[in-house]
């Protein structure tokens, strides 16, 4: 009875051993068999006999397993913008062929692809990128490995200096998807952090005039952990006109447009300010907006970026301008003339304007203002007399006549300044002058009468008298006429006037003279004597 329970363990035993043979289990489909031999003999020992009972079989099933290597795995980067390798090996170590399937997990949501190392050296070579993405192993036999490239591609963003992303990486069996392996990598990004580059411009006049300076001030700062070097700045200048630019790192490479700022390099914790001053256009129309945004280049690591400032916009601002041509105008009038000055004024501005026309005159001449309505230059009876305001439209001008009448009485070559003055409404400092300078023509005659002979003459004397006039003025002397006659105690000798010494008849006729009352009254009608006109009237009598 012994003997036979010793046999049986025995075959228990054996079938152990064979179990334990595989590193990852007895392969699955094996087919165990087995069966139990008894030995027995007589009483005495000499007669032996051997049983065998049935064969008793089973088949092994398959069991899932993974393994990955490396369990975890980290790396940090100069940049931002690159990709990080990492290799992992996925081994299957169930007893059965299997497939696994590769998925990952992000916690910064970066871009993980798998891809075959094929030459397993653990680098990820062009032609494996070239063979395509995997996401799964394809079969493996038990024991057997697969060689993979895990490739995380940290995107452009410099405020993830400093920050790590967690990448899981599982393999999941085919066969039993409750069969998994991780790994973990950590990736810390080091970069350059220009965290300010997209508030850092700011400008000094958000509202400016047309014409005005104004004045942008841009400043960043490197808080990240690596440098940034050959970082340069542009400013595109887009309607206004580059004025001045200073920096308080590197050169002003150019003037022109785009104006460009070599800086160099910005170590951590550096940082650079630039100033722009820029014109707005004299011309420029109220309410037009000017934008103006800086781009700065710089190089991370064997990346190059560029990186755009916040926009800063200036809307210009009513401005209020005048003009008036001539600025000077100069003629000569003779009294009782009408003195005509034209002017153009002009609202340079850049809103509609009222121009206020206002003047001083020296002689207190009085001055009125008109309308060129068709803008000939002429004052004529379209042209309507102009209040002392008119609304102008900016840019446009407005065409007056400034009329006044020379005074009648003064002082030869008397002079008249008048101020002629133009003055916004909207801007009262706002003014231009025009001087007119007039000056007027006033005859100055001088009469001078003699007698031949002279002397104590008896009755009966024919004498001469000889009248001189002279017109020592700039101005002229009109409607001119002397008159004069033979005085008592004498006699007027018929014809015997001479004008400029040509002989005159009596009669009321074409000739210039008249006489009258038997001689006693002499009309010489000169017309006109013009500035430096002389003349001679002379007649004779008898003494009575």
């Amino acid at each position: 009875m012994n003997k036979v329970k010793f046999a049986f363990l025995s075959i228990v035993g054996i079938m152990t051993i064979i179990n334990n043979a595989f590193a990852a289990g007895t392969p699955a489909g094996t087919v165990v068999s087995s069966r139990s031999k008894v030995v027995y003999t007589t009483a005495s020992g000499a007669v032996s006999d051997t049983l065998f009972s049935n064969t008793v079989s089973f088949t092994v099933a398959q069991i899932a397993a993974v393994n990955r290597t490396p369990a975890a795995n980290s790396s940090t980067t100069s940049s931002d913008s690159v990709n990080v390798d990492y290799a992992l090996t996925i081994t299957n170590s169930g007893n059965g062929a299997d497939n696994f399937n590769l998925t990952k997990n992000s916690s910064k949501g970066f871009t993980v692809t798998f891809y075959h190392d094929a030459n397993g050296n653990g680098i990820l070579e062009a032609g494996e990128i070239a063979a395509g993405a995997i996401t799964a192993t394809g079969s493996l036999l038990e024991d057997s490995s697969y060689k993979i490239m895990v490739r995380i591609f940290v995107p452009h963003n410099p405020s993830l200096n400093g920050q790590s992303d967690s990448t899981t990486v599982t393999a999941t069996s085919v066969f039993d998807n409750t069969k998994t392996a991780s790994s973990t990598f950590i990736t810390t990004v080091n970069t350059v952090n220009f965290s300010n580059i997209g508030s850092g411009l700011t400008v000094n006049n958000a509202n400016p005039s047309a014409g005005q300076n104004v004045t942008y001030t841009f400043t960043f700062t490197n808080n990240g952990a690596v440098p940034a070097t050959g970082v340069s700045i542009s400013d595109i200048l887009s309607g206004m006109t580059y004025v001045s630019s200073t920096t308080t790192a590197g050169t002003v490479n150019s003037a022109g447009n785009p104006v460009l700022f070599n800086i160099g390099t910005i170590n951590p914790g550096g940082s650079v300010t630039v100033t722009i001053t820029l014109a707005i256009p004299s011309g420029a129309s109220m309410g037009m907006v000017y934008n103006n945004t800086m781009n700065v280049t710089y190089t991370a690591g064997s990346n190059t970026f560029t990186s755009s400032s916040n926009t800063r916009s200036v809307t210009v601002g009513a401005t209020h301008g005048v003009a008036i041509n001539p600025v000077s105008i100069a003629s000569t009038h003779e009294p009782e003339d009408s003195i005509k000055y034209y002017f153009t004024l002009k609202n340079t501005g850049n809103v509609k304007d009222v121009l206020l026309m206002s003047y001083g005159s020296s002689q207190s001449l009085t001055w009125k203002f008109y309308k060129d309505v068709n803008n000939n230059g002429i004052y004529d009876i379209n042209d309507s007399q102009l209040a002392v305001t008119d609304s102008v439209n900016f840019s446009d001008s407005l065409h007056v006549i400034a009329i006044a009448i020379t005074p009648a009485v003064g002082t030869d070559l008397t002079q008249d300044v008048t101020t002629f003055t133009v003055t916004s409404k909207g801007d009262n400092t706002k003014v231009q002058n025009s001087v007119a300078t007039t000056t007027i023509d006033i005859a100055v005659i001088s009469l001078a009468k003699v007698v031949a002979p002279i002397g104590n003459e008896p009755p009966g004397t024919q004498m001469t008298y000889t009248v001189n006039y002279t017109n020592t003025g700039h101005g002229k002397a009109y409607n001119f006429k002397i008159i004069d006659g033979a005085p008592d105690s004498t006699t007027y000798v018929p014809n015997s006037t001479t004008l400029n010494g040509t002989a005159m008849t009596d009669a009321a006729d074409a000739d210039a003279v008249t006489v009258t009352n038997g001689g006693k009254t002499i009309t010489v009608i000169i017309g006109t004597v013009p500035a430096s006109g002389t003349g001679i009237v002379a007649f004779k009598i008898t003494v009575n």
